[in-house]
């Protein structure tokens, strides 16, 4: 039998997912073509952080290096992009000139780092994002000839690619428009603490503030702030979040707003044309954190390979930061409001912070600093949506004292909704 030709643009941590899933579901259905714009096999981009820290080499995240293709009978095509898709006659051109035929095509072209307006026609040296391995050793090398550098972004990516360069042995400022570090992940509460252990490691922070303008003659040398001040530099790393790539497929005539607009099988207005990652768009939703995407990956895995009947929703995220000795977990909803409840556990001495939020006597969400061993079972709570009232007054202490408790008091319900996360 004639096998179907799938065609995959991009080549980041979605696609060498689907990959793996496509090859353990139905390894013989589809002559496969993968396009790569960067020149090596697909990679972990998420463990970029470790390998600025020095605390992994490149060799240890890629997922599928380039002989994974040949053993699996896939065609990659590596350093070179896909410029254009012709809908009418099912191909895809590449940079070089290679055209492919498709019966099925996937969009997986990830996204680009979001710049700060002074950043957007600024050509001098030394300004850097970081969002892939050439940025990696970018950054690297500019540190090997910098005294101090400035990161813009309190959020994730930010913070560990601050914690890198640190660990480069050179001096670090974080600037971050938000009134606290992660502010989109943390309550005010647990940002300030993980600001104090940043600082105490060497970081310094500044909040409430924003890059104006960068100065030099052919190569960074200050940046002016919003608050008149000015900071010298010799590097600064970008990383404010991200921009969906929906430029090839708004060129193709797909409907796209941020994103490449998505169905629940992740089909865009194209039936035959599916997206997934950073560059796809469900509802009002893009994705920038892994556990969606993967969500993604498998619905589209179950839509190519299998019965189709899987379909793609939006769930709370969990939120941890790559920074070794840090332990923080954020899970659902993180700042109070009018219709929420709080629990707050507080303990200065081992710095240790945790807030269950509570609505209706359902865990909405979770923010834990320090103690963060019992993260995944409220976040099973929170997923599961069951009523929490029979362990609602010793929660906040976590599974195992609930557990003993439940032992103690010999209350069915208790262990029934303790048990209904595991």
């Amino acid at each position: 039998m004639k096998k179907e030709h799938l065609v995959i643009i991009g080549n980041g941590m979605a696609t060498g997912r689907l990959l793996s899933e496509i090859t353990a579901l139905d390894a013989d259905r589809y002559a496969i073509t993968v396009f790569d714009q960067e020149p090596h096999g697909s990679y972990n981009r998420i463990m970029l952080s470790p390998v600025l820290a020095e605390e992994m080499t490149a060799k240890e995240i890629v997922i599928h290096p380039t002989a994974w293709f040949a053993r699996n009978n896939i065609t990659l095509h590596t350093d070179d992009p896909v410029i254009s898709i012709d809908r009418d006659h099912q191909c895809v051109t590449s940079l070089r000139g290679e055209v492919a035929y498709y019966d099925k095509l996937v969009i997986a072209t990830g996204s680009e780092p979001a710049l700060p307006a002074a950043a957007r026609d600024c050509e001098l040296e030394g300004i850097l994002s970081f969002r892939n391995m050439r940025d990696v050793k970018r950054i690297k090398e500019q540190a090997n000839t910098s005294e101090h550098a400035l990161v813009i972004g309190g959020g994730l990516l930010g913070l560990e690619a601050a914690y890198g360069l640190r660990k480069q042995g050179i001096e670090v400022t974080v600037l971050h428009r938000g009134e606290w570090l992660l502010n989109r992940q943390l309550d005010e509460a647990a940002g300030k603490l993980l600001q104090a252990e940043l600082e105490s490691r060497g970081i310094h922070v500044l909040l409430d503030k924003e890059a104006l303008a960068f100065k030099g003659d052919s190569h960074i040398s200050s940046v002016l702030l919003s608050d008149g001040s000015e900071l010298q530099v010799q590097q600064v790393v970008i990383a404010i979040g991200i921009v969906p790539h929906a430029e090839l497929a708004e060129a193709a005539g797909l409907d796209c707003q941020r994103g490449v607009h998505v169905n629940n099988r992740m089909q865009t207005s194209d039936p035959l044309i599916y997206a997934l990652g950073e560059c796809c768009q469900y509802g009002d939703d893009t994705f920038g954190l892994v556990a969606p995407i993967w969500d993604q990956v498998q619905v589209l895995g179950n839509v190519l390979c299998d019965d189709g009947s899987h379909r793609f929703a939006v769930n709370p995220t969990a939120t941890k930061l790559k920074i070794s000795g840090i332990d923080l977990y954020s899970a659902g909803e993180y700042l109070d409001s009018d219709d929420t409840d709080a629990v707050v556990f507080k303990d200065r001495f081992n710095g240790t912070y945790k807030k269950l939020l509570f609505r209706k006597d359902r865990m909405v969400g979770a923010v834990m600093y320090g103690d963060v061993q019992d993260g995944n079972w409220y976040f099973d709570l929170i997923q599961e949506q069951q009523t929490i009232r029979a362990i609602r007054p010793h929660i906040i202490f976590g599974r195992a004292f609930c557990e003993k408790k439940s032992a103690d008091a010999g209350t069915e319900t208790e262990r029934t909704t303790i048990a209904a996360a595991s």
